[in-house]
């Protein structure tokens, strides 16, 4: 007979986001409680610098399936962090150089000052930078620009892979604040950012008990309920992404 618990979770747990795991792993009580992402209730559409259908560029030797940016890209997605942490995938595994920048939007929503910049070695699967503590940090209410690049080929910028999009920098919700005060394990603290429509600092929690080039069962929960919202062309490689790392 099913505890009162377990019937409790039956029937508030979304059956979509129960049918795509399903597919991949057993589910366990933990699992079952984590929420999906909501997109923060002031939402905005990224500016003319974010380009929703994917990537920019072409290599030869690259497909250009081999970057994705694990973050929204049809709304700009939200951190409460001043120093937060920006993840994506690399599909290839051949070592080729990349490029990180951040730079901050002026008065005229154009990304004119560099905040950082720094150069990368590709590896297979998740990476991740997070901006370093003694780096100044982001400005509350200010929004970012943040892409990766792949350097292709250093004598033909044009054909280097480029993914970018927005971030902003937000103040800390006052009854987020008190919850996470209350919560110690990664995967319920992800939830409630995630529940709070803070992309960022979700990811970052359900990312941090994962080694580099992995991916744990949060955090392909996070990115599928992105894929599932998005439905944008870069819907269907976070979805692969999910569902593969599982």
């Amino acid at each position: 007979m099913m505890t009162r618990q377990k019937w409790l979770l039956h029937k508030i747990f979304n059956p979509k986001i129960l049918t795509i795991c399903a597919l991949t792993i057993t589910l366990s009580l933990t699992q079952a409680t984590l929420a999906a992402y909501k997109p923060p209730s002031d939402q905005k559409p990224p500016s003319g610098y974010t380009d929703s259908s994917g990537i920019r560029g072409r290599c030869k030797t690259i497909g250009t399936g081999s970057l994705t940016l694990l973050a929204p890209v049809t709304h700009v997605g939200q951190t409460t962090s001043v120093h937060p942490t920006f993840a994506w995938f690399v599909a290839h595994h051949q070592r080729v150089p990349m490029e990180f920048s951040l730079y901050e939007f002026d008065n005229n929503d154009q990304p004119h000052k560099l905040i950082y910049k720094s150069q990368l070695q590709s590896s297979p699967g998740i990476m991740k930078l997070s901006l370093p503590q003694e780096q100044p940090g982001l400005s509350v209410g200010q929004k970012y620009l943040w892409q990766v690049e792949i350097l292709c080929n250093r004598n033909r910028p044009s054909r280097n892979l480029l993914a970018r999009t927005e971030i902003e920098v937000v103040a800390m919700p006052a009854s987020l604040k008190d919850a996470l005060n209350h919560e110690q394990d990664r995967t319920q603290r992800a939830t409630l950012y995630a529940e709070a429509g803070m992309w960022y600092d979700a990811l970052s929690e359900a990312l941090n008990p994962s080694n580099t080039g992995e991916l744990g069962k949060a955090a392909a929960n996070l990115i599928q309920d992105l894929a599932n919202l998005e439905q944008s062309p870069n819907s269907g490689d976070l979805s692969q992404i999910a569902l593969g790392e599982n």
